[in-house]
């Protein structure tokens, strides 16, 4: 159960920051059309969402999800991590 918790708050932090990463930039999200970024939003803000709300409530789900999890969790962090190290922070190295 602890695994999972910790996977839940990993996966709730890693899409939270991914999301202020791609739409904090204007020059990334202007390419995107209307449908593109509602699809994106929501679907990262979902993620986070049940992410948070199985950590809330300390859900005890069949091994399989708690696999899943675990794979979310390393997804979303590469993820974040990718995205500031070769976006951000050279955005904001170039100011």
């Amino acid at each position: 159960m602890l695994i999972n918790a910790f996977c839940n708050v990993v996966i709730f932090l890693s899409v939270s920051a991914f999301i202020v990463f791609v739409f904090g930039r204007l020059n990334l999200t202007q390419k995107f059309g209307i449908v593109q970024k509602w699809i994106v939003k929501s679907g990262l803000a979902l993620v986070a969402a049940g992410s948070l709300f199985n950590f809330v409530t300390l859900s005890e789900p069949p091994f399989t999800e708690i696999l899943l999890n675990i794979g979310l969790a390393i997804l979303f962090l590469w993820a974040a991590v990718f995205n500031y190290t070769h976006f951000v922070n050279k955005d904001n190295k170039k100011k």
